[in-house]
């Protein structure tokens, strides 16, 4: 467990949300590395973010290339639509309680 002293130097979670993103587009430096493995060891809310982020990105890159150009022109089935609305739903309190920390 973190010393009150130790966690006072690390980014807030409004930071660690963006290095966490980054990290689904590029490799982090190994500062940011760093930071965000002390950070996860004591703040769970971001932990499940890391955790969805990378469900997020890895359903959207299982994606066949049809679905993907209908979801960006707009053009999704009531099928789709209705998977999508469930899986918000399901993830709603996390980015609920992200939206109010941040």
């Amino acid at each position: 467990m973190f010393s009150v002293v130790a966690w006072t130097y690390l980014p807030p979670c409004k930071e660690i949300v963006k290095i966490i993103t980054a990290s689904l587009d590029r490799k982090l430096t190994v500062q940011e590395r760093i930071i965000l493995k002390l950070h996860l060891a004591a703040c769970k809310p971001c932990v499940h973010f890391l955790d969805q982020s990378h469900l997020l990105s890895s359903a959207a890159h299982t994606m066949d290339q049809e679905l993907k150009d209908d979801l960006y022109a707009g053009r999704l089935s009531d099928d789709a639509r209705e998977r999508i609305k469930n899986m918000l739903k399901a993830s709603s309190g996390l980015f609920a309680f992200l939206i109010v920390v941040l």
